[in-house]
């Protein structure tokens, strides 16, 4: 498939309005009679350009779509009468997007940019992108629309969690240790995955109570506790995430560790491929799963918080088991869920309680120290945990994550930098590319690739992806939509014009036939009519 062109690269309705005005003005400056041609040209040539900057922007389509550009909202908020709709449109492409105005009631593109940082660093126009995928990948206008629903969360199930056989936790090697204050439904929802998951490696759960205010679910943990599910640990005050968890790290001192978040869920066999992972290496300090929300390890759209996806997550963790990537290294352990070796502990000592306090940063110093002694830590790549995502510290966890930032930079000078070195080169690209791929494959419906312009037919029994026009930078490149299916932002782009390439895409999809629009549909829908016919998939008109 093609590689990824540079976010930098100009597109060429863009180039046209930077040479416009040199353009024009060889007339403008010169003879009267010339001056008098710019008068003819002017009216025909910027409806052309916006009507250009438009299409390749991808938002041609948004001034019919109901969730598309707002014209005379856009126009009231700029203060402008705009002689055309395409006008404003293009009024918004070169100045309203640069600050921010909002092209539509409930949109802001900075903040749709800051959500979803890979957007900006692909170089899309925010608008532009939510318009032509981010509403088919689960990504809200808003904020709120991004926000997880907790209304969702089953009530926790006392009496069914009670009806499990008990754990014996004599000769448990490794202690899951789960830091608990509020936020009952959540942590029981949590504990019970834990319970039910199916493990072979003999663990013992520990659930420390840092003082939470709940009393039924104080009730609840003292119930499970006594039925000899979990061992219960509760702290005398309320001391804060970090020392909760250092008071679980030296519970059992030969024993290694799991740290997971009271707002997570695991599947399966999670816990054995979790310290598998840990120890692939003889110098492995720590390994965290992918997870829905957990910046650099997050699936399936990198860096962000993913919510609404609409992905079976118990399939997507077995998935992951399936295919079985090897560890891949990290500069940083993620707190959320990570296991962490004892003689790592025994050799650098735990949590930094006095530069940390509650919470935030405490695993990246963690991290960053167990380096300098010359650790490693992984992406444990066949385990998938969800994470709900901030239920650990509320409100506060903006102000947390800012001043935990800083005080990470201050002890290790050139982190942040690593990170963003980490990103650029995103190795673990190639396992989220996978799992779009194995999620297709693993529906059992037959796939047809719809290649056309507008809505594609649907029949029921039948999984229909669709190839679209990538936008902006990327104009001449394609990729797939499986709205079915939620988000599929991994899968790459594919050059239009490249037979082999869509070949390649055709076959890795397990792709049952093409179809395109009666009439063969555009000269893009051939190029892929050609690539079905060399890998021998079947393809007509709809």
């Amino acid at each position: 498939m093609a590689s990824r062109p540079g976010a930098a690269s100009h597109s060429g309705w863009l180039l046209m309005v930077v040479r416009l005005p040199r353009i024009l003005s060889t007339f403008v400056d010169a003879t009267p009679q010339r001056r008098k041609r710019t008068a003819v040209l002017l009216p025909v040539l910027l409806p052309w350009v916006a009507r250009q900057a438009c299409e390749e922007a991808g938002l041609g389509r948004a001034l019919l779509d109901p969730e598309g550009f707002d014209d005379a909202y856009y126009s009231a908020a700029v203060g402008r009468n705009f002689h055309s709709p395409e006008a404003a449109l293009f009024h918004y492409l070169l100045v309203g997007a640069r600050d921010g105005v909002s092209p539509r009631p409930g949109f802001d593109p900075r903040a749709y940019g800051q959500r979803n940082p890979d957007v900006e660093a692909a170089g899309y126009e925010p608008f532009a992108h939510y318009f032509n995928f981010g509403r088919h990948e689960g990504r809200g206008a808003t904020a709120e629309a991004d926000a997880p629903d907790d209304s969702l969360l089953p009530s926790p199930d006392i009496a069914r969690m009670l009806m499990r056989p008990a754990r014996r936790a004599v000769a448990a090697s490794v202690d899951v240790i789960v830091p608990v204050y509020g936020s009952r439904r959540l942590t029981m929802q949590a504990l019970d995955s834990v319970l039910q998951s199916r493990v072979s490696i003999p663990y013992e759960l520990v659930v420390i109570d840092d003082a939470s205010p709940d009393p039924v679910l104080r009730q609840e943990l003292e119930v499970l506790a006594a039925a000899g599910h979990l061992t219960l640990l509760t702290n005398p005050r309320n001391m804060g995430f970090v020392e909760t968890a250092n008071r679980g790290f030296l519970l059992h001192p030969t024993r290694d560790v799991v740290l997971l978040n009271s707002d997570t869920r695991v599947f399966g066999d999670w816990l054995d491929r979790l310290i598998a992972a840990l120890h692939s290496t003889d110098r492995t300090a720590t390994a965290s799963p992918l997870s829905n929300a957990a910046t650099i390890l997050s699936y399936p759209v990198f860096l962000r918080d993913n919510h609404a996806t609409g992905v079976d997550l118990v399939v997507l963790d077995d998935l992951c088991a399936q295919l079985a990537h090897a560890p891949v290294e990290l500069p940083t352990a993620h707190g959320f869920c990570m296991a962490v070796k004892r003689r790592c502990l025994d050799e650098i000592g735990p949590f930094d309680h006095k530069n940390f306090g509650r919470g935030y940063g405490e695993e990246n110093d963690f991290s960053l120290r167990a380096m300098a002694a010359g650790w490693r830590h992984v992406a444990a790549t066949s385990t998938f945990v969800w994470h709900r995502g901030g239920a650990s510290f509320g409100s506060e966890r903006e102000t947390l994550i800012e001043g935990a930032q800083q005080t990470v930079e201050r002890l290790h000078p050139g982190y942040a930098a690593s990170i963003q070195r980490f990103i650029k080169r995103d190795p673990l690209a190639k396992v989220r590319t996978a799992l779009d791929v194995a999620r297709i494959r693993h529906d059992s419906r037959p796939k047809v690739l719809w290649v056309g312009s507008g809505a594609p037919p649907r029949k029921e029994g039948v999984l229909t992806l669709e190839l679209v026009p990538d936008i902006g930078p990327y104009a001449t490149s394609l990729r797939v939509l499986a709205p079915d299916l939620g988000p599929l932002p991994n899968l790459g782009r594919t050059y239009k014009k490249s037979v082999d390439d869509l070949a390649q895409l055709i076959q890795s999809l397990g792709v049952h036939k093409v179809a395109v629009p009666a009439g063969g549909g555009t000269g893009r829908a051939r190029v892929v009519l050609r690539a079905a016919q060399t890998v021998g998939i079947a393809s007509g008109e709809v």
